[in-house]
């Protein structure tokens, strides 16, 4: 898998940590810089070790480029199950069942809170810069499918009555990343008009909440700003600056990957057919006692604070997921 220098994989780490202690099983984890010649060359040396685990568990550092790694591990014999980046179809043949997120499902939740950002705009005295109101982008990195696929889920929600996207930027996944790309693009589209953000996490959102107040803009005044998934940093939407986000928790996702092949083995190595969604129960993680499906989703419910700096602690307060709350889920 990717990295622990990110925040998100590090809590995703521990969750898969947690999840193979509650299952008696030793997890190894070997780590790439995003980089897919560094993990295919990773795949090779574990693979050429004399003795092979009972699974592999795949996160690709590119879903598509990695394909030919994901078949050596295929023709191991051991079984592979892929997590957090959607299975490619020529790679489906490869992985006996994927658990972690729905990119496009989140991308799906972040243009409806888009909406939502949109009429509040509008009902707060605020003119559009055009018929949709001029939307800026901040994707993940370049190769990253999750990016896309939330891209198009976002789309997907919006086509009804689309914005107008005036730049599209790669972001990166942190708050150093969204802020460079956000300041390298308000001079060039300030003329425009930016009336709002869509980031595909809190990170770059964070990051260019500091850009556009530089800039003067005032996000939550004259920008608003949304994102598809919240992560670690969550002083933008804790202050209302940013209008709304999902929560996908690392930790959650990271003990559902583990579940997931547990479960697999623990009912005779049986896969059931079709897509399974967790669901977004509040005050108890579900008990999971069924073999896991081919697809293994877990929950991201959106959470909308608005623009009132004074609700949004509140809202987030309120808020709970699997017993935990949202500083649980989307701090660490």
């Amino acid at each position: 898998m990717p990295s622990r220098s990110n925040a998100y994989l590090a809590q995703w780490i521990r969750g898969a940590e947690a999840s193979a202690k509650e299952d008696d099983y030793k997890l190894t984890v070997i780590e790439n810089n995003f980089d897919q010649t560094e993990q295919d060359s990773q795949t090779e040396q574990r693979i050429a070790l004399p003795h092979q685990p009972a699974a592999y568990i795949w996160w690709p550092a590119d879903a598509r480029a990695g394909i030919a790694s994901l078949r050596r591990l295929s023709r191991t014999g051991v079984p592979v199950f892929q997590a957090n980046q959607a299975v490619q179809p020529a790679a489906k043949k490869y992985v006996k069942a994927y658990a972690g997120v729905d990119d496009f499902f989140n991308g799906q939740i972040a243009g409806q809170n888009a909406e939502a950002a949109r009429a509040a705009f509008v009902a707060a005295g605020n003119k559009l810069s055009s018929p949709g109101g001029n939307l800026v982008i901040l994707k993940f990195i370049p190769g990253y499918s999750a990016g896309d696929d939330r891209e198009r889920g976002f789309m997907d929600a919006t086509k009804g009555k689309p914005f107008h996207v005036i730049a599209t930027e790669y972001g990166g996944f942190d708050n150093a990343s969204g802020y460079k790309a956000m300041s390298q693009l308000i001079p060039r589209i300030r003329g425009q008009g930016i009336d709002f953000v869509y980031g595909m996490s809190d990170g770059p959102v964070t990051g260019a909440v500091q850009a556009l107040e530089e800039a003067g803009l005032k996000p939550g005044k004259n920008v608003y700003l949304v994102s598809a998934t919240c992560i670690a940093d969550i002083s933008a939407i804790k202050s209302a600056k940013e209008f709304a986000t999902g929560v996908q928790a690392a930790g959650l996702e990271g003990w559902f990957a583990v579940n997931v092949v547990a479960r697999y083995f623990a009912h005779g190595d049986k896969i059931l057919p079709g897509t399974y969604i967790a669901p977004a129960t509040v005050d108890a993680r579900p008990q999971f006692t069924e073999p896991p499906s081919e697809v293994n989703i877990i929950p991201n419910p959106p959470v909308v604070v608005g623009t009132n700096a004074a609700d949004a602690p509140k809202v987030l307060a309120n808020f709970k997921l699997w017993g935990q709350t949202f500083v649980d889920h989307c701090v660490y």
